[in-house]
């Protein structure tokens, strides 16, 4: 045996004794992990029902912030003294903002009753409720033979709807906390100051704020602008729209202003608005083409005086970013992903070029001088 021992090489003997523990080290991690599966998902289900309004309510609150700080002051003119002029503020914008919402879905809603032809829709379907019976037979043997049957539609259409609750249960969580981060959150600043002045160094504390107040640049500009833009080219469409009697010109001037929150999305959603409105409304070429021609205007004002304007303060980016942008935030996260795609690509791009203005060239190194004519 000790022979055995000896002639082994020490070296070698070590590798394979630490690569032995790794191994094992790496399997009870792995088997861990495994068995902490439940808790991480129970963990991760938790984490997204809190973090998802605390999201939604402060960038609901980062919108209107400016809002609330214009009435704020027109407050403090009136009673400099007074403790409650921050919370009727912050309630007065949030009822001005619910009560023009409602206003005007409650516009669009009734334009789309006005337009719809309820005579025609019944008339058709009593001509065709046979062909409809039969359709209804065809499409259920052909989910029998997929082996699909109703209860797991109707257990999908049950799951829709619970999505849509949880969507919008989320949705009133997030404007409470908005209206908290509004009230109080000048307090909130300077505890979470306090604290990270405690945890973290002056040199870190300093590249944070270089941080929020180039995030800030880059999202207040952009969104803020970009949410006036939308709301302007919403409007203008839809008085336009009305004037030449346009079919629901009021569904068209929401559908481009809210796409008009994305590049390049709300000329496209318009266009395709006008052409769906006027084959709905009965096919009407001559409409489709002025609707067209009007909207195109109108988008060209946008996209040369408005817009530039709105965006002056905001980080200019090349197209092609933004195209990468939308891209991205479009896989990553959606529709709320393209909304703040722009924003987050202004800000990397701000961040790469102050990490390449640090760095310094290399240094050239000076060139040999010429020996004199006649030396060696």
């Amino acid at each position: 045996m000790k022979n055995f021992f000896a002639k082994l090489d020490r070296k070698y003997l070590k590798i394979a004794t630490y690569a032995g523990l790794a191994a094992l080290v790496t399997v009870f991690l792995g088997y861990a992990i495994y068995k902490s599966l439940p808790v991480l998902g129970v963990l991760k289900k938790l984490l997204d029902a809190v973090l998802k309004p605390i999201v939604i309510g402060g960038v609901i609150a980062y919108l209107i912030l400016p809002m609330v700080h214009s009435t704020e002051k027109q407050f403090k003119k009136m009673f400099p003294k007074a403790k409650w002029v921050r919370a009727v503020s912050v309630f007065l914008c949030m009822i001005l903002i619910f009560a023009a919402i409602v206003l005007f879905f409650a516009l669009v809603s009734s334009k789309l009753i006005t337009n719809i032809n309820f005579d025609s829709i019944t008339s058709l379907f009593e001509t065709y409720s046979g062909e409809l019976n039969t359709m209804i037979e065809k499409a259920r043997e052909y989910l029998e033979k997929l082996n699909i049957n109703i209860p797991n539609i109707g257990s999908s259409v049950s799951g829709a709807i619970s999505s849509v609750a949880s969507v919008f249960s989320t949705l009133l969580f997030g404007i409470i906390f908005s209206i908290y981060f509004l009230i109080d959150g000048e307090n909130l600043a300077k505890y979470w100051g306090n604290v990270l002045h405690k945890l973290l160094s002056s040199r870190a504390i300093a590249k944070w704020k270089e941080l929020i107040a180039d995030a800030d640049k880059c999202f207040s500009g952009y969104i803020r602008g970009q949410s006036v833009d939308a709301i302007i080219v919403g409007v203008a469409v839809s008085i336009v729209f009305s004037l030449i009697k346009m079919p629901y010109a009021v569904v068209i001037g929401f559908i481009t202003g809210f796409g008009n929150l994305i590049p390049y999305v709300g000329p496209t959603l318009g266009y395709i608005a006008v052409i769906l409105a006027n084959v709905i409304n009965g096919f009407d070429l001559r409409m489709i083409i002025i609707g067209l021609v009007v909207l195109e205007i109108i988008m060209l004002i946008d996209g040369n005086i408005l817009n530039p304007r709105l965006l002056a303060g905001a980080i200019q980016i090349h197209p092609l970013l933004v195209v990468a942008s939308l891209l991205a935030g479009g896989a990553v996260g959606g529709i709320l992903g393209m909304l703040l795609a722009v924003p987050v690509g202004a800000f990397l791009k701000l961040q790469f070029e102050k990490w390449i203005a640090k760095k310094e060239p290399p240094e050239e190194e000076p060139a040999e001088e010429a020996a004199p004519e006649g030396q060696n």
